[in-house]
């Protein structure tokens, strides 16, 4: 046979069978890739690599948010914690029934976050970055004023009372009304503050407000708590111990960390260049003055601002905000997916009318007591919405007060519950409504 005849039969073997080759490849690794995502989502035992397809899917869930925040321009935040919802377990336990008839669908509804604390180390830390970023872009003497102070204190006053008397008069008992009434009084200052930072509102003045009270409010709200968990034992001076105990050490946290935190950044960070060595002190000094707060009986997230608002004097803190901007984009969205995995479906569903009727208490409780306290420090009256609006959120702290209930044996499961979808309720509204008030006030959303 001629060489030529050979050579362009050569030719045509390589134009069918490497195309053939590659096209084979992608198919065999498309199944390959559904029978890893099936075997991970129904697995006969959770193992290592199940964890590592948590973390994937985490990110993936994070990547899938931004592409619909991008397509439908809505606010992040609730895209995010919608996702949340819609992978919680107790959403996809009330939608299997409808899909268990389907060809090539387990009966059972997958398990996909078999480790739950997994999910919560990632939330936490996206939490405490959240937090640092915001008080990255906060003054200290912005914060700690006496208008926010008044802002803070009838953010609290108002919702325990409201709160207090809503559980008794539905027939609750005395523990439960304390515990719903500590759960009105605190503010989960993530959601807000993500969506003041989305729309570039740090530097105004009623965010400032915002952010100020909201820091106030989240420790008055833990004092509030101390106070609770010793009220049912004992009502002598024993009782007050915890909380002059945490009163305390806030005090001496805040004024002592901003003094010592001060000292930190004009005699280290400011005097060496913006390099890795120079971001692993800053986050260090981050996530240090988070664990003391935590570890004294405050929230992580008070000493990450704390730091955060130290860092902002540093002649570095535009290029340390750039140079961590990386981790705020990859864990901040998910402490607020994991806010939507925490809501119970079922429970909204089956306590619907109270737990609307409470939800809608809280909002109006902060929307009127910050919001008087706003408008007597001279802002307007849509300033001062914004302001009671902006602290309506109770997100996690909430639930962690449901929760020392729940386990204390103080709140029954339906109890809990209702708390506990409140919090929810209270955080998804905002994004939406807090937008338009904003785009109301002249500033685009």
């Amino acid at each position: 046979m001629p060489k030529r005849i050979l050579k362009g039969l050569g030719k045509v073997q390589e134009a069918v069978l490497k195309p053939l080759f590659y096209y084979s490849i992608i198919v065999l690794f498309i199944i390959l890739f559904l029978s890893v995502v099936r075997t991970s989502l129904f697995p006969a035992e959770a193992g290592e690599e199940h964890l590592i397809f948590e973390m994937v899917f985490l990110f993936l869930l994070a990547i899938l948010a931004y592409s619909i925040v991008k397509f439908l321009k809505q606010p992040t935040v609730l895209i995010l914690m919608l996702l949340g919802v819609i992978m919680g377990p107790s959403f996809l336990h009330l939608i299997w029934p409808s899909l268990g008839s389907l060809p090539f669908i387990p009966a059972e509804p997958p398990e996909i976050f078999q480790h739950e604390e997994l999910v919560e180390i990632f939330a936490q830390f996206g939490a405490i970055i959240l937090m640092f970023k915001v008080g990255l872009e906060s003054s200290i003497h912005k914060i700690f004023t006496k208008e926010n102070f008044i802002i803070a204190i009838l953010g609290i006053l108002f919702p325990f009372v409201a709160g207090y008397f809503f559980a008794v008069y539905t027939g609750g008992s005395f523990l439960y009304a304390l515990f719903m009434g500590a759960a009105l009084t605190a503010t989960s200052v993530g959601v807000t503050a993500a969506i003041l930072k989305e729309m570039g509102l740090m530097d105004e003045r009623f965010a400032q407000m915002i952010m100020g009270a909201a820091i106030i409010d989240d420790i008055l709200s833990l004092l509030v708590l101390s106070l609770v968990m010793n009220l049912p034992t004992s009502l002598d001076a024993a009782a007050l111990e915890p909380f002059a105990t945490v009163l305390i050490y806030a005090f001496i946290f805040l004024l002592g960390g901003s003094i010592v935190g001060k000292y930190f950044v004009d005699k280290k960070v400011n005097v060496l260049k913006v390099r890795e060595k120079t971001l692993l002190y800053v986050l260090a000094f981050v996530f240090l003055y988070a664990y003391i707060a935590e570890f004294i009986g405050l929230s992580s997230i008070v000493g990450a601002f704390l730091a955060g608002v130290l860092l902002n004097y540093s002649k570095h803190a535009e290029e340390i905000d750039r140079r961590t901007r990386s981790l705020e984009i990859i864990f901040i969205p998910v402490f607020f997916i994991s806010l939507g995995m925490l809501v119970d479906v079922g429970a909204v569903m089956e306590f619907f009318w109270p737990i609307i009727l409470i939800s809608v208490i809280a909002v109006l409780t902060k929307l009127v007591g910050c919001g008087i306290g706003a408008f007597a420090s001279k802002l307007n009256a849509r300033e001062s919405a914004l302001v009671g609006f902006g602290m309506s959120p109770r997100g996690e702290v909430a639930l962690i007060i449901a929760v020392f209930g729940l386990s204390s044996g103080a709140l029954t499961i339906p109890e809990y519950s209702i708390i506990s979808a409140m919090a929810f309720i209270t955080t998804i509204i905002v994004p939406p409504v807090f937008s338009r008030l904003v785009a109301g006030r002249g500033v685009s959303a």
